[in-house]
């Protein structure tokens, strides 16, 4: 009887996937319930998600979304896979943006989410990450404000050092 295959690779390696790949796989796993880790790359999200980062997308079918959640959906004109920020959430679609982008993605259908980032790993540490969403009125503005401020001290400590270096 023959075995089935297996996925080998070196320690510490990685494997390269396009980003169709990257979304049939996102989506096998979610389909048994799982979360999926990946290295984000690109800094559109940039303090919050810098290029490197290993972040965790938990199956959408497991949160409403709201504005303020960090989204992976396909986007409806390119397929690509992007994930940023719901500025905005109707009934059947919702506006996102990149933190460190100019203009947003347009209006999304909600078919569309593939995940939602439910944790930020950054040089071998997990960054902290609150589901506001189990907290109430009061506590989930708190924690919203909370996380706006440590964006700016993140973005004002960024600038000095780079002012610094030159």
């Amino acid at each position: 009887m023959r075995e089935p295959p297996e996925l080998h690779h070196k320690k510490d390696a990685e494997i390269s996937l396009s980003g169709t790949a990257v979304i049939a796989l996102l989506s096998a796993v979610h389909e048994k319930g799982a979360d999926f880790r990946f290295r984000a790359s690109g800094a559109s999200m940039s303090p919050t998600i810098r290029n490197g980062d290993i972040i965790t997308l938990s199956p959408p079918k497991r949160f409403k979304p709201a504005s303020g959640d960090i989204l992976a959906f396909r986007h409806p004109e390119t397929g690509k896979l992007i994930i940023h920020r719901a500025i905005t959430v109707s009934s059947d679609t919702f506006l996102a943006k990149g933190d460190n982008s100019l203009d947003p993605d347009g209006h999304i259908p909600l078919s569309n989410i593939l995940g939602v980032v439910t944790r930020v790993e950054r040089n071998g540490f997990s960054l902290f990450w609150p589901d506001i969403r189990r907290f109430s009125g009061a506590a989930r503005i708190y924690f919203r404000i909370q996380h706006g401020f440590l964006n700016l001290i993140t973005r004002i400590y960024s600038v000095y050092k780079a002012v610094r270096r030159h």
